[in-house]
């Protein structure tokens, strides 16, 4: 994430009369250091991604003019250039204010050289980027200094001591923003971007495995507290590089991988985003594609529920209405085939074309296995499954293999390199629509049937596999 300069939201126009602004903005950009006819881009964050509003080619002056008829919406934007090692300039807009301004800056050295007019927010912005840089600046001569006296603890600890007075000092210039500017869309962003302070735990140094105790205390901190600092009744974040990222973090490196807890979490933060409801359908959106798609077996159901109780039953309220539509298909198709039901029937091929049903398998027990060669998680599960079938198949275990994929090429030759003697099946033209008929939203996906071809379990993990297995087959 870049932290740089920009502009528009709305129809791109020409720039206003000399004289008093319109309601629109015009934001004048300069670029040292390049040639004439460089483009420069202009855009708006939009959480991961940054949607284009224009770009414009510099004049002999290294200039360009952004500027619609419509104002901007509140939040963050970036101009930029294009390729690799080229500097991005980010730009906050806060609702109310001028939206007619100038930056500048070096087009080899990006936003150290910011400079920007007739913005206080930007330009108060700007000064902490150049404050920041100065303080880098000496702490890489102090760092060199370390390294110089590294066999002089004293001295060593000074200028640890500087250092770290550096950092407070630079945390303090940003704080500024809070008491300067404390409704702009700068003071949103920095405070959501800046992680909730953890207070000490009274944790004893005599407490037997006291780092597992803090380690532990540290994580369930941050379970309840990691979105403190994000104002979810605020519809700018949404228009911030951060908040996928956010959740990137908190899911898949402070929650564990149990689906009550997750559930539960999910909960949460779809309940802090209920005052705002722009921010309640991206966060239930995000929430419903990450369950959606997770390559998690044990996570399946969280998906529908989270449909069922906040997609569908709103369905009137939602602004997307395609999404609602999909979604609803989705708790359809997630409805077939559930436990203790017969599974539904597929007729594939094998290799040679010779067809074999699901119930024309003879067998106490069947594993339903949809997978892929080309498959990462595939490649790891694959295997062991094959074990367990050479452990149990004298015990009446089957496998119906299903390759999910129609490149005969990458399927043939794996099960024979593999020796998967099993049954291995495939569905070439795609006539028997394994897809929707199982919900196959990610694999490994692993079924077990009794004989009469009853779910006794779906979307079984590789664990729960081998420990079932001996309870049926002693």
């Amino acid at each position: 994430m870049a932290i740089a300069a920009a502009l528009p939201v709305g129809t791109i126009a020409a720039a206003p009369a000399a004289g008093t602004p319109g309601p629109g903005y015009s934001i004048e950009v300069t670029v040292g250091s390049v040639p004439a006819n460089t483009p420069v881009w202009f855009a708006m964050y939009s959480d991961d991604t940054s949607p284009v509003i224009d770009s414009l080619p510099t004049d002999a002056a290294g200039k360009v003019l952004f500027a619609g008829e419509e104002p901007l919406k509140a939040g963050m934007y970036k101009v930029y250039l294009q390729g690799e090692q080229k500097p991005v300039v980010d730009v906050f807009i806060t609702e109310g204010e001028s939206q007619h301004f100038s930056l500048s800056f070096d087009g080899t050295a990006g936003m150290a050289s910011l400079e920007v007019q007739g913005s206080p927010e930007n330009e108060f912005f700007a000064g902490c980027l150049h404050f920041l840089s100065e303080k880098q600046q000496q702490a890489q001569v102090l760092n060199a200094r370390m390294e110089e006296y590294r066999e002089q603890p004293d001295s060593v600890a000074a200028i640890g001591a500087r250092l770290q007075q550096f950092g407070a000092e630079v945390q303090n210039k940003w704080s500024e923003v809070y008491t300067a500017f404390p409704y702009s869309t700068l003071a949103l962003f920095l405070k959501a971007v800046r992680e909730p302070a953890v207070p000490e735990p009274s944790i004893s140094p005599l407490t037997p495995n006291r780092d597992s105790a803090m380690q532990s205390y540290y994580m369930n901190y941050y379970r309840e507290h990691f979105f403190d600092n994000i104002d979810f009744s605020d519809a700018r974040i949404l228009r911030m590089p951060f908040l996928s990222n956010s959740f990137r973090i908190y899911y898949l490196r402070i929650l564990p991988l149990d689906k009550d807890i997750l559930m539960e979490r999910t909960e949460f933060l779809i309940g802090k985003a209920t005052a705002n409801r722009e921010v309640y359908e991206y966060v239930v959106h995000n929430r419903y594609d990450f369950f959606r798609n997770a390559p998690y077996p044990e996570l399946g159901g969280i998906a529908p529920a989270l449909a069922e109780k906040y997609i569908i039953s709103d369905s009137a309220a939602w602004s997307d209405k395609a999404f609602v539509t999909r979604a609803l298909h989705f708790i359809n198709v997630s409805r077939l085939n559930p436990e203790g039901a017969p599974a539904t029937n597929l007729i594939l091929q094998d290799s040679t074309g010779k067809t074999i049903a699901l119930y024309d398998v003879e067998a106490p027990y069947t594993v339903l296995l949809f997978y892929n060669p080309q498959c990462h998680s595939c490649a790891a599960v694959t295997p062991v499954i094959w074990e367990l079938y050479t452990q149990y198949r004298d015990k009446g275990l089957q496998v119906y293999a299903v390759y999910v994929d129609n490149v005969k090429t990458d399927w043939t030759p794996y099960i024979a390199e593999k020796g998967y003697t099993w049954i291995n099946v495939w569905d070439p033209d795609g006539s028997q629509g394994v897809y929707d008929k199982y919900d196959i939203h990610a694999i490994p996906l692993i079924y077990l049937l009794d004989k009469n071809k009853t779910i006794i379990r779906r979307d079984l993990t590789l664990e729960q596999l081998q420990q079932m297995l001996p309870q049926l087959l002693p």
